[in-house]
């Protein structure tokens, strides 16, 4: 019963001891894990996702936890298999030999028969583990490959999840062969159940005497226990060490990611300093791009209505001058029909003429004749023939009269209406030459105003690329002037930070001073208050020292005058004798 209290004691405080190196081990992962999760929400900027990485981080953590926690139990129990296998030897040795006292056969048949129950009943335990340990790894199975999308993150906490399979599996192997060797116990305790029954009605009478009856184990038992006490201390040696290199791990891991942050922070506001600048230029130059853009759109729809008038007044002067050239064609043409018909008119006049004096000269030639019958006769048929001329040329006088009388007429007529459609032509056309003048001198003044319009315009347009070029001068001027303050920025920046360590330095500095200040305060208070004290116990020594005073000034002149009442009494007393 020693022994099993030693054993039971021993694997209690080791299952402590373990209890504690796992919570510190859980310390020290869930202090990696929450600056793991840091970095990532550091990286990213989504919630969901940070919840969903912490949940996944934190179910594996618990997973190794509890496998942490199940191993060291296997390897406890481990340990009381082989306690539990000695004890078999020994009681199988006991039954085959039956050379035992009763008080051993009891004695080790209870040990036996306690060790072989609380290893069923930690084998029962580690099955219903086992149960929630498997719905763990299924749920962090399900989680992480939920979380296939996350790149890094799911790379990592799926080597973490095949580690954890893999001791999941080495535990299963040992808690199977634990389960085994259990059983074998078992079935050794039912073959020896009538012995068993002896040992237990014996053992009821010799029970009080068990505690003085144990004995000490063997040497070799004695030091494979110490052999595997002093691996376990190498263990938790081991996971101290590793506990506080993560512990440093992890305060440099935080220093970094501060001096990231506080550098990202700085670098942030430079670039969002800048880029209001940017944007603050930018929406400038913007607007004023806007209002050229704008004026520049108003001026070439000026230009274009301009050009459009332009144009059309032009059309109207073509139109206008082709209609001048028509009226010019029309004119030549009617005047050199009047000049043929004058020409007409002056041929058959000249032929009338001529065929009259032709009329005159046969009518003195006919005289002749008639005077000169003797020829009459011989120019009968010439007279004949002549007359036949002389008809056909009265004839033709007549027609030529007539034709010329037409003519005359028509000529008349014609004269006339030349004379008025010349009139009527000259004054339409006189009239549309005044209004073609008119509207030559509008389209002249349009055409002047257009161009000084457009003089404007060309002159307004320099102004504006003037304006542009100043505006561009300007931009470069801003422009280097930005670079310049960039400059300017990026030195202050490095001052700034300059600044900002020697503030940070002169900031400690303060605070170690206002330290030193407060013990300063704290230590002046307490020698006031010590001071205060000490007065008050001065001063009540000095209203002590001066009651005393008073009392010993009391005293003494009592004394003094005891002492000349003394005095007076021995000279009266040396009178009395002498």
């Amino acid at each position: 019963m020693l022994l099993l209290n030693l054993v039971i004691s021993k694997m209690d405080s080791e299952v402590l001891n373990t209890a504690s190196v796992s919570e510190e081990v859980h310390a020290g992962e869930l202090e990696v894990e929450s600056n793991y999760i840091d970095s990532l929400e550091v990286m990213s900027s989504s919630g969901d996702i940070m919840r969903e990485l912490e949940n996944v981080g934190e179910l594996l953590t618990k997973v190794e936890l509890d496998l942490a926690c199940f191993s060291e139990k296997l390897l406890n129990l481990d340990i009381l298999v082989m306690h539990v296998g000695a004890r078999e030897s020994d009681f199988e040795a006991f039954v085959s030999e039956k050379e035992s006292t009763i008080g051993d056969s009891a004695k080790k048949a209870l040990e036996f028969d306690l060790l072989s129950g609380i290893l069923e009943s930690e084998v029962k335990d580690l099955d219903n583990f086992i149960v929630t340990l498997r719905v763990e790894i299924d749920n962090a199975r399900e989680m992480t490959i939920s979380s296939k999308h996350y790149g890094e993150a799911f790379e990592y906490m799926q080597e973490k999840l095949t580690d954890c399979v893999k001791s999941f599996d080495q535990s299963l192997e040992q808690v199977s062969e634990m389960r085994v060797q259990s059983n074998n116990f078992q079935r050794t305790l039912l073959t020896c159940s009538e012995g068993d029954k002896d040992i237990d009605s014996v053992g009821n009478g010799y029970s009080s005497d068990l505690n003085s009856k144990i004995k000490m184990q063997t040497a070799e038992q004695q030091r494979h226990i110490l052999r595997m006490f002093e691996k376990s201390l190498a263990r938790e040696l081991d996971l101290e060490k590793k506990l506080t290199d993560l512990r440093q791990s992890e305060e440099i891991l935080k220093l970094k990611l501060q001096q990231d942050i506080f550098y990202m922070e700085e670098e942030n506001e430079v670039a969002w300093e800048k880029l209001f600048e940017a944007e603050n230029s930018a929406e400038v130059l913007l607007w004023t791009s806007k209002d050229f853009t704008s004026q520049l759109q108003i001026v070439k729809f000026n230009l274009n209505v301009s050009v459009q008038r332009e144009a059309g007044l032009r059309s109207q002067c073509q139109e206008l001058s082709k209609q001048l050239t028509m009226n010019n064609v029309a004119l030549r043409k009617s005047e050199g029909m009047n000049a043929e018909l004058v020409a007409k008119l002056t041929s058959t006049e000249k032929q009338v003429k001529e065929s009259e004096l032709q009329l005159f000269n046969l009518k003195g030639s006919a005289e002749k004749q008639r005077e000169s019958l003797s020829k009459i006769h011989e120019l009968e048929e010439l007279v004949c023939h002549l007359k036949e001329k002389v008809s056909e040329a009265e004839k033709r006088a007549d027609g030529a009269e007539a034709e010329s009388k037409l003519l005359r007429h028509t000529n008349m007529e014609l004269k006339k209406d030349s004379n008025s459609s010349t009139l009527e032509t000259v004054n339409l056309l006189e009239r549309q030459l005044r209004e073609t003048d008119v509207q030559l001198q509008h389209a002249v003044a349009s055409a002047e105003a257009s161009q000084e319009k457009q003089s404007m315009l060309y002159s307004t347009i320099k102004d504006m690329e003037d304006l542009i070029e100043d505006l561009k001068s300007k931009v470069s001027k801003a422009e280097s002037r930005t670079e310049s303050a960039e400059e300017k920025c990026i030195i202050l920046s490095e001052t700034n930070s300059d600044l900002n360590d020697e503030i940070k330095f002169l900031r400690n500095r303060m605070e170690c001073l206002d330290a030193s200040l407060h013990q300063a305060e704290e230590t002046k208070r307490a020698t006031a208050k010590d001071i205060g004290i000490r007065t008050k116990l001065i001063t009540d020594l000095i209203m002590k020292l001066a009651l005393e005073r008073e009392r010993l000034h009391k005293q003494i002149s009592l004394l003094t005058k005891e002492k000349k009442f003394l005095l007076k009494r021995l000279q009266h007393m040396s009178k009395v004798i002498l």
